[in-house]
């Protein structure tokens, strides 16, 4: 009992005091870490997508295609409308072609 620190009782309750809070952080830890294993037990494929990033559809890729929509119906209604337009116009025309 060289040690002074070891006949002191207030070093030794602070000592006391230590090791009850590491043997409490390491419950704590050893909580979490249960606690984390079950989490990620409990994912599904799709939780795991998201929380891992966007996968091939993101912002800008439903941009384009929405574009693209947008430009084949814009395209599909100018052609119907130019085809009635001429339809209707070799109907009433002045001069008659099929005589």
């Amino acid at each position: 009992m060289n040690n002074p620190e070891a006949r002191n009782p207030e070093t030794y309750a602070a000592t006391e005091e230590t090791s009850e809070s590491v043997d409490e952080l390491r419950q704590r830890l050893n909580r979490m870490k249960k606690l984390m294993s079950e989490r990620n037990s409990s994912f599904d494929g799709s939780t795991i997508r998201r929380i891992n990033g966007p996968g091939v559809i993101d912002g800008n890729f439903l941009s384009v295609m929405f574009g693209v929509a947008l430009a084949v119906i814009v395209s599909v209604s100018v052609y119907a409308f130019y085809n009635l337009f001429v339809a209707i116009w070799k109907r009433h025309a002045r001069y008659h072609e099929e005589l």
